[in-house]
């Protein structure tokens, strides 16, 4: 029996869940756009915006994984009705926030054109991608800031507001990619310095709104300035428990992405920019199973701080119903229209040829996706943030590398034999997902007290 015939509880998710996933499109939306705007300009101009958005927003997003143990614990502490101690969790995940993000900019502006050299693209891409990485590298406190804050939203419910501000942020971008990339208004042509300005912009007014919300109090909590610099150490104690597997996670996975890139430049800048070109549209495929997953982060998270089993086997149900419903969509759009879909965003015959193809690949693995997001989502809202650590590292680094690197080096396959790895690991990862979570362990540890025997 599907447990989504349940209204209250079907509401509940999608009204958690349908934000998160809205504001992780727009933030798609974002690479989207500098993908569209730059790639009429050329194959290196595309190569050399993908680079450096993959280095930049690797290492925030690594860093930003920290603040899965602030959304658990801000969960935990709302279904105990502890609102005073979300508020505390708040307040210390901001103010890491500001210092890890100082010690990005101070590194990355030293150290960006040794991180590039290691990629073997032509000096056109280098170049360009150079001046992309120290634009955005500068902000860095700033936009590690907004994305730990949303971890913080997500943890109370309150996925309406990260929602609020990636619409503004995309708004922002937009309309300063336009007018910086080609010059518009009078404004100099910069083309891709262009495109990471406007990126740069739109994180400054979304980390602005984030601070508004976060100590104005319009989140349902309200973070005290002068209490953020009196340190609890038993908070960041919490936070690092919780936060340390899935930031290991979120190392694994950004070192994995960025050997891939290493090995794919490899292949030429055409099968480059024809694979970056498919990323970024399956990227966006990837939001409703990071929507589903912050929605069961969040209800499990609440249910368990409540001490309730019903509430959170049901929301553990139907997470991952509700991931399988959304994911299969984007399986029908992939599969049926994906040179059309690469022809929104360039005019380059061979770039669409070869993405859309990559792009029909990917169609196969998105229910593999699903899964694996939505119950993941489940384990570290129950306080297992280590299983989900050693599945995704596992996958990446002994069986997704490997294999790369026999196709691409050794046997000197095509990139689209490199995607169909992809769809393997995507697959197998599922599997072994779904069988952690018929074991119930997780559970047993989550509410020692309680039975099992529902899911």
């Amino acid at each position: 029996m599907l447990v989504l015939k349940d209204y209250a509880l079907r509401t509940r998710i999608f009204r958690t869940a349908g934000p998160a996933m809205v504001e992780m499109i727009m933030y798609m939306v974002i690479g989207l756009v500098d993908v569209a705007v730059v790639g009429r300009l050329g194959a290196a101009p595309l190569a050399a915006v993908g680079l450096g958005a993959e280095v930049f927003f690797s290492i925030i997003l690594f860093l930003e994984a920290l603040a899965i143990g602030s959304a658990i614990l801000v969960a935990q502490a709302k279904g105990a009705g502890r609102m005073e101690d979300a508020s505390k969790v708040a307040g210390h995940t901001f103010l890491l926030s500001i210092i890890l993000g100082v010690v990005v900019a101070l590194l990355g502006v030293r150290f960006a054109p040794d991180i590039l050299g290691l990629f073997s693209v032509e000096t056109a891409v280098y170049t360009q991608a150079l001046d992309y990485l120290l634009i955005t590298f500068i902000i860095s406190p700033l936009a590690l800031g907004l994305y730990m804050a949303h971890s913080v939203f997500r943890g109370l419910g309150r996925t309406d507001i990260p929602m609020i501000i990636a619409l503004v942020v995309n708004v922002v971008n937009v309309i300063g990619d336009f007018i910086l990339v080609y010059g518009l208004w009078g404004f100099p042509r910069m083309e891709v310095a262009g495109a990471a300005l406007a990126t740069s912009l739109a994180h400054v007014v979304g980390f602005i709104l984030a601070m508004v919300f976060l100590f104005r109090g319009n989140s349902g909590l309200r973070v005290n300035l002068a209490a953020i610099f009196k340190v609890n150490l038993s908070t960041y104690r919490g936070i690092f428990q919780l936060g340390i597997p899935s930031l290991a996670e979120q190392l694994f996975y950004t070192l994995a992405n960025l050997a891939s890139l290493f090995l794919i430049a490899y292949m030429g800048t055409l099968a480059f920019a024809a694979h970056e070109l498919a990323i970024t549209v399956e990227s966006v495929s990837y939001m409703p199973g990071f929507g589903i997953a912050v929605a069961a982060t969040a209800l499990v998270g609440h249910a368990v701080g409540a001490r309730d089993e019903v509430a959170l086997q049901k929301a553990a149900r139907g997470s991952m119903e509700f991931a399988l419903l959304f994911m299969g969509i984007f399986t029908l759009l992939f599969a049926l229209l994906p040179y059309q879909i690469a022809a929104i965003f360039t005019n380059d015959p061979d770039i669409i040829g070869l993405s859309g193809l990559l792009i029909r690949i990917a169609a196969i693995e998105q229910l593999g996706i699903a899964l694996s997001s939505g119950i993941g989502g489940i384990l570290k809202g129950a306080g297992d943030t280590r299983t989900p650590m050693v599945i995704s590292t596992a996958y990446f680094w002994v069986y997704r590398l490997p294999l790369m690197y026999l196709f691409i080096r050794v046997f000197g396959f095509p990139i689209t034999y490199v995607w169909l790895i992809f769809v393997s690991d995507w697959l197998l990862r599922a599997l072994t997902f779904a069988v952690v979570y018929r074991r119930k362990k997780w559970l047993k540890r989550a509410l020692p007290e309680g039975t099992v025997d529902q899911l």
